[in-house]
């Protein structure tokens, strides 16, 4: 199966917040993710992107940018979620890869935080070039 990346839209909203409560482990009862693909919820500074193969949302990844002075400014990346049945093939820094194209140029540094005990993921953001910082990791200059 091909794997298609694209921006979320409105009717990805289910499938998204199926895999987010999936995956999350934290308070379930969290609402801010209850409309992240509908373009109307957040400013223009937010964009969802899908990874799907054939009818399923393999992973996504939720980037919000902040712009300052001349359009640069400070990218975060959000949320980063792969299905467990597609980890291991690569989607995960596909999303992250397609993220930093989308924000280069709108921002000068980008940033994501993980938790301390998430050592798989702090390796996963330094393979990708991230720089670890006190609290989070940036990439800045990419």
């Amino acid at each position: 199966m091909k794997l298609e990346i694209k921006t979320a839209n409105k009717k990805d909203t289910k499938g998204i917040t199926e895999l987010y409560r999936k995956l999350y482990k934290g308070d379930e009862k969290q609402g801010f993710f209850k409309s992240t693909a509908d373009p109307s919820y957040f400013n223009s500074g937010s964009k969802v992107l899908i990874a799907k193969k054939g009818k399923d949302i393999a992973g996504f990844i939720w980037i919000v940018y902040y712009e300052h002075i001349k359009n640069k400014g400070i990218g975060i990346i959000e949320e980063l979620y792969v299905d467990t049945a597609y980890r291991r093939q690569g989607i995960g820094r596909i999303l992250v890869k397609k993220a930093l194209k989308y924000l280069k140029g709108r921002v000068i540094v980008v940033v994501v935080t993980t938790g301390k005990e998430m050592k798989g993921a702090q390796k996963f953001y330094k393979e990708l070039g991230f720089k670890p910082s006190r609290e989070w990791f940036y990439i800045n200059n990419f």
